[in-house]
């Protein structure tokens, strides 16, 4: 038995003063043009909040305080620079470019994510996830290659002396 799809709800995408964040939500390629939706920010104290958006690119210009991606589906978002953080929480299939800085990627409960870095911050990113799988992080190397490597999800955890010590597992050396 097949369940129904729930439809989304009407699109957003709009600038909300009570605590400077940007909604995009239920967007999808046939309610942005080529499939794009636009977000210009204008402060660096804004975050924008994408909501169950899907088949769709977030393309957000200007310096922000975080992105937040939150149940989108086959969906790719590009940005510049992140003061605090980039989330993906509840997504399926979403991919993830940072131009410019981004200091933390948080993944929590997301099936499918590739995380595009330059090759200038990919040594000051960092990544914490949670209940997550299909985890990568794309990377240029210096003759201007893609390089990709896998983020673990899955550790071997011993009881050593007294407390839980863990590591990754062998699988991904």
């Amino acid at each position: 038995i097949r369940r129904q799809k729930k439809p989304l709800g009407p699109p957003k995408c709009e600038y909300q003063d009570r605590g400077c964040k940007w909604i995009v939500e239920n967007q999808t390629k046939e309610t942005c043009e080529g499939g794009v939706c636009k977000v210009t920010v204008t402060d660096p104290k804004q975050q924008v909040y994408i909501y169950k958006c899907e088949n769709v690119t977030i393309q957000i210009t200007g310096k922000l305080k975080s992105v937040i991606l939150d149940g989108c589906t086959k969906c790719g978002v590009v940005f510049e620079k992140a003061i605090s953080a980039c989330e993906v929480v509840n997504c399926k299939r979403v991919q993830v470019q940072a131009t410019g800085f981004c200091p933390s990627f948080s993944i929590d409960k997301t099936d499918g994510i590739v995380i595009h870095l330059t090759n200038e911050v990919i040594g000051q990113s960092s990544f914490v996830t949670s209940k997550s799988s299909e985890m990568n992080v794309s990377w240029p190397d210096d003759n201007g290659e893609i390089k990709e490597a896998p983020i673990p999800e899955q550790f071997m955890h011993k009881f050593v002396n007294g407390s839980v010590t863990s590591q990754v597992s062998d699988l991904y050396h």
